[in-house]
């Protein structure tokens, strides 16, 4: 039977084409294991911003502002805001920004911010809060911190307050010192802020994640103090920010009934309880509005 398409000819590289081909193999399999190293120490070495917003219209917009304009490359970190049973334009806000943006129904500013921590990337986890803006060094300084220190568990930073008098600073100031003080020299100190602190995911891990038993002062107090049995943390001032002065309007209820209540009282029988039987305050831009949750 006659052949259609002619003889069939056999072609063997020569010696010279091999050695050639598998150097070009040995090259491309060194580039993808360096870019694949680099991609993973990246996603290792990336921040992850967590913000609770529960009907934040009125600061979310300068908060996410401040973020943009960090001097930190794009690529190094995220910021993760979550939605907390918001019934206001809050999550449209949000929208028109390049970060993500998830739902957390149940209103609780610790089981937002878990839920932030369930879908991040980074290796370091930034808490912040909605109504507060921050410098464009802020995430710059918190990744130098964590760099320096290989065995650093968490950072605690300074929080400042905007539109109050200059004196109210100065002592602000001043407590943080103190707080910054009694870290350097008994290794233990009372002031963490939650719109303020980073540490290492696997730190908060190691702990069990947020406390949903504690709605106040679980996302600060009791992670500080979880942290610090943990191994080293620091208070940097150069970690700073300026966060809205709302929780000082109507000083005597919110300050002395909400806080010496809900967080105070509230804190200590949660914990003992290890349960929320004392919930949270209301939220301070829905104060005139909202009755306070006394009780679970």
């Amino acid at each position: 039977m006659p052949e259609a398409f002619g003889p069939i000819i056999i072609v063997t590289p020569s010696e010279k084409t091999k050695v050639f081909f598998l150097k070009f193999l040995k090259s491309l399999s060194f580039i993808l294991l360096i870019t694949a190293r680099s991609i993973i120490a990246k996603m290792q070495t990336k921040i992850s911003v967590i913000i609770p917003a529960y009907n934040e219209e009125g600061e979310i917009g300068k908060c996410l502002d401040s973020l943009l304009k960090q001097n930190l490359d794009r690529s190094d970190f995220e910021v993760i805001v979550v939605d907390n049973a918001s019934t206001d334009s809050t999550a449209k806000i949000v929208k028109k920004y390049p970060f993500r943006l998830i739902s957390e129904p149940e209103k609780s500013v610790v089981i937002a911010r878990q839920s932030g921590v369930n879908v991040s990337c980074g290796k370091i986890i930034v808490s912040a809060d909605a109504d507060t803006i921050y410098p464009s060094g802020w995430l710059t300084q918190i990744k130098k911190d964590f760099a320096e220190n290989s065995d650093l568990i968490s950072l605690v930073g300074w929080i400042y307050y905007r539109g109050t008098p200059t004196i109210f600073n100065v002592l602000n100031g001043l407590s943080q010192k103190i707080n910054q003080f009694l870290s350097l020299h008994s290794k233990r100190f009372p002031l963490a802020f939650a719109a303020n602190l980073a540490f290492k995911k696997e730190a908060l891990l190691k702990i069990g994640g947020y406390p949903a038993h504690l709605p106040e002062l679980g996302d600060q107090q009791y992670l500080l103090y979880k942290f610090l049995s943990l191994g080293k943390v620091i208070v940097d001032r150069k970690v700073f920010c300026f966060t809205s002065n709302r929780q000082f309007h109507s000083a005597g209820k919110n300050i002395i009934v909400y806080n010496g209540w809900h967080r105070l009282i509230g804190y200590i029988a949660n914990t003992i309880f290890a349960k929320e039987v004392v919930g949270p305050k209301p939220a301070v831009r829905l104060i005139q509005s909202q009755k306070s949750r006394f009780w679970r």
